[in-house]
């Protein structure tokens, strides 16, 4: 069937008729500002009565529009104060990983396959020696097309670069790199390149590979305004995409599931907390920590129908997370 335009009055009707308090001119101008879609049905699942039978959805008795509303601002405040910290830690391995990777093979050999990891290992048993090239050779090429797209925009540091030298050093073009880019780099390159990386901050290669395929989806996610207070890091066959376990889960005393896997900190927002934990130094982890209490305690003023631990437990937050910040 075919969607069918609604005005806001319209759709706070049907609101109300589902059972959520919402009337006002304020609520009314928020729905129109904010996009109902957006709003609604982004964050309206905690204040769902999971056991109406009925043809249509109910909200639980008593809920206010304006506690999605705060909902729907703490997940913005959220994604802002991330992303900061985020960014922060991908500045650092840019850095670090053009720095070491130029030493090791010249300042323009990003773009040699033989300076990558070609070798099949035991877990890729499903896969060709040549596939395996093929994958390098994909990455190269999208660096590739990454200088033609800055040369095409005319960015200063990558035009003057290729006319002055014929080549642009990866200290340069990393800048303008993704994340996402910057961790299928990281994971074709050589192991012993890989250690000399990761030992920078402190963790193995395979601990290191998966924190930055995790942060690509969290920061992604970041700059694209999706939701992000629940949000699980997948890889693209749907599959939970998981950090390895360190000693904070142990020390958090996280409990395990029946496969003696860690419920909490995997793969959930709480997972990039442990990350921002062993990637930032100190002083920088106590700032986000802090912001991050700031905006939960804000919220849990606001909530009546649910409580902020609904809101935590969906998060991946075990309930003394904060105590991390002494860990």
């Amino acid at each position: 069937m075919d969607k069918v335009f609604k005005t806001t009055n319209s759709q706070m009707k049907k609101l109300r008729s589902r059972g959520l308090n919402i009337s006002g001119s304020r609520a009314k101008r928020i729905i129109e500002m904010e996009n109902y879609y957006n709003l609604i049905n982004g964050y309206k699942d905690l204040f769902l009565d999971q056991t109406y039978t009925g043809v249509d959805e109910k909200y639980l008795r008593g809920t206010n529009f304006f506690e999605l509303h705060a909902l729907y601002l703490f997940d913005r405040e959220l994604r802002n104060i991330f992303m900061r910290y985020i960014l922060e830690i991908e500045n650092n391995v840019k850095s670090v990983l053009s720095h070491e990777f130029s030493r090791n093979y010249g300042h323009d050999n990003y773009l040699k396959i033989g300076n990558f990891d070609t070798v099949l290992k035991p877990h890729e048993s499903n896969k060709t020696k040549a596939q395996k090239i093929g994958e390098v050779t994909e990455l190269i090429a999208n660096l590739q097309k990454e200088i033609s797209r800055q040369l095409s925009k005319n960015n200063p540091m990558i035009s003057h670069n290729m006319l002055t030298h014929g080549y642009v050093p990866l200290w340069v073009l990393v800048n303008t790199l993704t994340l996402g880019t910057i961790s299928t780099f990281y994971s074709y390159m050589v192991q012993k390149d890989q250690n000399q990386i990761g030992k920078k901050f402190n963790l193995r290669p395979d601990e290191l590979t998966s924190i930055l395929f995790i942060l690509s989806i969290f920061r992604n996610a970041c700059a694209h305004d999706e939701r992000f207070y629940g949000l699980k890091s997948v890889n693209k066959k749907g599959r939970p995409n998981m950090i390895k376990s360190n000693p904070l889960h142990a020390k958090l005393a996280i409990p395990k599931d029946s496969s003696g896997n860690y419920i909490y900190g995997k793969n959930d927002l709480f997972a990039v907390v442990i990350i921002l934990k062993l990637m930032l130094p100190k002083n920088s982890f106590n700032k986000f920590h802090s912001a991050l209490k700031t905006e939960i305690d804000k919220l849990d003023k606001q909530l009546n129908t649910i409580s902020v631990e609904d809101v935590l437990d969906k998060m991946g937050f075990p309930r003394n997370w904060i105590t991390i910040k002494g860990m």
